[in-house]
């Protein structure tokens, strides 16, 4: 390593230091580790990591607030930060066809946005980590770094503490040295604590980064810069270890001979420090991605005790810049004990009406299936016709959560987010078999609960796991102004895979089986039981999501793309955006404010379009309802697998819908996307398509993809393309489970038959009708 920066002098200062030889082990290590500690004005590295840290955060809060991103040069920006790129190798797919290997998903990397932000943390912790001196005289500054007082004026200048060994300390600027270096990768490293742990938090006001009045970005965004900045820390701290563990090995004891690193353990500092750094190993080690997939629930136990513990080891290990590490414990703590509060009043636990939820247990002799359907249900039945003026008061169980609706007058499109007529009592999760191996879940939360639309939640479901907690999308919306319960109903689709998933879905299936409608030792409130389904005690955690700050309104025109179970999240926006087009206002939505016929709505059309997995494909069209309807619209379109948006590759219907549009006098189509195949394809007559029909073809589905005969080489994704990719997420498996290629091949059966049935009776009719005319004109009247 280089020496110390000289001064004035011609004499160049040592850049290590000599410690007094006390005869004492203990005393000897004290000194030596004392006068090696770095000097309050070697300090400035750290604040000024966090002083552009803040500049950089109030610059983009500004940009997001102000919309200043919304121009030309802001939509070029927008398009290039939320681009995610995928990576396979081109013969990995042919491989897997050869073998006949289950399809796996290409590896997807992160956001360029994402990309930039941790290149440019890393960058800027590595250069304060090594740019500039490393050791600045005490009492500098950062604007007088090139001044280099003597030894003698530090002296007088330096304000020091009772202790002896203070004053052995270098008083002039070391550039760089063994000792110096491993100080500031250690400062820098400590300096992350605070910011790897905002990264991970979920709940404002402790999750900084998702304050409304910043850039409203959650731990769903935030995540992965979590683990990268942890193991930038870990790879500072490593460099902190070997830099120290060098200088404690070239430097000896004069008395003695020996190395320090053998006075070092009798320094109990010294021990903090390596519990510090094993702590740190293991939840580096516990973090890689197979241990944590496979064993998340033991990962993220381990995780909460290892994360402090390592915090309070580093934080003993170095007093004088310990603040680090209480901030970052602080931050995990209060946000802990903010979400665990909140998670009281939202489950009921706090609530005034507790007691209405938790009602005495069921007779294990008289289950709730066998109970007279004419007990009255705690929720007010579904009105037809006009609605009352005033709520029901007939409940048994109030919401005194619920804050009092200003006009309980219909509003348009009340009860959209409730998929059926029933509605579980508060702190039970109805649960339903959905085909594809997908559960539905429908949860309404004793304490009174908002949720902005594509935000999820962490469900617990105690009779499946008590401790773990698991995050889902909404599938729903949350209406404010809807007086009834349904406006506050939690849907959520979640499909089985491994582990919590593949739970959730044996349990219902095997209460299903045994004709069992809740599970024993749950207090159920009395209620009228769901006809299908399961009822089970479940809580949630949240809302969190970074969709909080889409400005759906700002924008003409929303294509909202799905791929198989990730529909969760589009419905919800769906169903926002159809509502605001009714003339409702989205800031009683959990969105922002603004609908149909108020300044700044900008919305005129919507299109949906949904990739899913099965046979089934169908164009359909929503009407919108309200004022204005009818220059308002909105397109639903399910894809075959097969497709992309824009340019689908499967075939879709000949009789797919246009849904028209009108605005402000002149008539807009939404066209259906004009696939390459149907270009390369020959047009079928009537007379073919109905022979196809009974020939047993299916001219409206490609079942090639199945056996994985499709592949489009030099994709848009930068790579070969597989169909299964659009519906597939990462670390699926797409074999066949059992019955379902016998449930596709019915279902194929079933609609061939009811398009030919449509079809005759189509020509039959067109026959009557043709017969019919010639009578009509004779004026003859026609045979009944």
């Amino acid at each position: 390593m280089p020496s110390a920066t000289p001064t004035s002098s011609a004499t160049p200062l040592p850049a290590y230091p000599s410690t007094p030889d006390y005869p004492d082990d203990l005393e000897f290590i004290t000194a030596y580790l004392t006068v090696h500690v770095l000097s309050d004005a070697s300090r400035i590295y750290s604040y000024i990591f966090w002083i552009v840290l803040a500049l950089v955060l109030i610059f983009f809060s500004l940009l997001h607030h102000l919309h200043l991103r919304a121009g030309y040069l802001g939509a070029l920006w927008t398009k290039w930060t939320v681009r995610r790129r995928t990576w396979r190798k081109k013969h990995s797919l042919a491989i897997a066809r050869a073998k006949a290997q289950p399809h796996t998903q290409p590896f997807s990397f992160p956001s360029n946005a994402q990309i930039f932000t941790l290149v440019a943390i890393i960058l800027a912790a590595l250069a304060l980590s090594f740019a500039g001196p490393d050791y600045l005289a005490p009492g500098s500054t950062l604007w007088t770094l090139h001044n280099f007082p003597s030894a003698t004026a530090n002296l007088a200048k330096r304000a020091y503490d009772t202790s002896l060994f203070a004053q052995y300390q270098p008083h002039y600027t070391i550039n760089k040295a063994w000792w110096t270096s491993g100080n500031r990768t250690g400062l820098i490293a400590f300096a992350l604590f605070p910011l790897c742990t905002l990264f991970a938090l979920k709940s404002p006001p402790f999750a900084v980064f998702s304050l409304p009045c910043l850039v409203q970005i959650y731990c769903d965004k935030l995540l992965w810069l979590h683990k990268w900045t942890a193991r930038l820390i870990y790879l500072l701290t490593v460099l902190h270890v070997a830099f120290w563990s060098v200088q404690l090995c070239i430097e000896r004891r004069p008395s003695t001979g020996r190395i320090a690193y053998v006075y070092a353990w009798q320094y109990e500092k010294f021990l903090y420090a390596w519990i510090a750094f094993g702590c740190m190993t293991l939840l580096f080690l516990l973090s890689i991605a197979p241990i944590r997939r496979a064993h998340y629930e033991a990962f993220w136990f381990l995780h909460v005790l290892l994360v402090p513990l390592t915090l309070i080891m580093s934080a003993l290990h170095h007093p004088p810049v310990w603040w680090w590490c209480w901030a970052a414990l602080g931050l995990w703590l209060g946000e802990r004990t903010w979400r665990f509060t909140w998670w009281l009043y939202t489950n009921g636990i706090l609530s005034s009406n507790a007691a209405a939820v938790s009602t005495q247990p069921s007779d294990p002799s008289a289950p709730y299936a066998g109970l007279d359907r004419k007990i009255e249900s705690p929720y007010p039945p579904k009105f037809k016709g006009s609605p009352p003026d005033t709520p029901p008061s007939s409940s048994t169980l109030a919401f005194a959560q619920y804050p009092p609706s200003t006009s309980v007058k219909l509003m348009p499109g009340a009860g959209l987010s409730l998929p059926t007529d029933y509605i579980p009592p508060p702190g039970f999760a109805h649960a339903e078999l959905l085909p594809g191996r997908t559960v539905r879940l429908r949860i309404v939360t004793p304490g009174y609960l908002t949720w902005a639309p594509g935000q999820h939640f962490l469900i617990s479901i105690p009779s499946i796991t008590r401790f773990t907690t698991h995050p889902f999308t909404a599938a729903s919306i949350c209406d404010e102004q809807n007086p009834r319960a349904d406006g506050r109903v939690l849907v959520f689709i979640i499909r089985a895979k491994a582990g919590w998933t593949k739970d959730l879905w044996d349990t219902v299936a095997l209460m299903i089986g045994r004709g069992q409608q809740f599970q024993k030792g749950e207090a159920l409130p009395r209620c009228a039981m769901p006809s299908r389904g399961v009822l089970l005690r479940a809580c949630v955690d949240g809302p969190y999501g970074s969709s909080v700050r889409a400005k759906w309104n700002d924008y003409s025109t929303v294509v909202v793309v799905a791929g198989g179970s990730g529909v969760s999240y589009a419905l919800s926006v769906l169903q926002y955006l159809c509502l605001c087009l009714a003339g409702r206002d989205g800031r009683f939505l959990g969105g922002t404010s603004g609908g149909y016929g108020q300044s700044g709505f900008k919305i005129t059309r919507v299109r949906f379009v949904w990739l899913v997995r099965e046979f089934v494909v169908r164009i359909s069209t929503t009407t919108m309802h309200g004022p204005g309807a009818s220059s308002r619209a909105a397109s639903r379109h399910l894809c075959h697998k097969r497709e992309t948006y824009p340019g689908c590759r499967s075939r879709a219907p000949a009789d797919a819908d246009i849904v028209r549009a009108p605005s402000e006098g002149k008539h807009q189509e939404f066209e259906r996307p004009n696939p390459g195949f149907a270009q390369e394809s020959r047009p079928q007559s009537r007379a073919s398509t109905v022979s196809s029909e009974e020939s047993g073809e299916d001219s409206d589905v490609d079942l090639s993809y199945y056996i994985g005969s499709y592949v489009e080489e030099d994709g848009e994704l930068g790579h070969e393309e597989h169909v299964l990719d659009l519906t597939n997420f990462e670390g699926d498996d797409d074999s066949e489970l059992p019955g379902e290629a016998q449930f596709n091949m019915s279902v194929r059966r079933e609609g061939r038959m009811r398009r030919r049935n449509t079809r005759r009776m189509s020509m039959a009719l067109l026959a009557k009708q043709e017969l019919a005319y010639p009578r009509e004109q004779a004026g003859v009247a026609p045979a009944h």
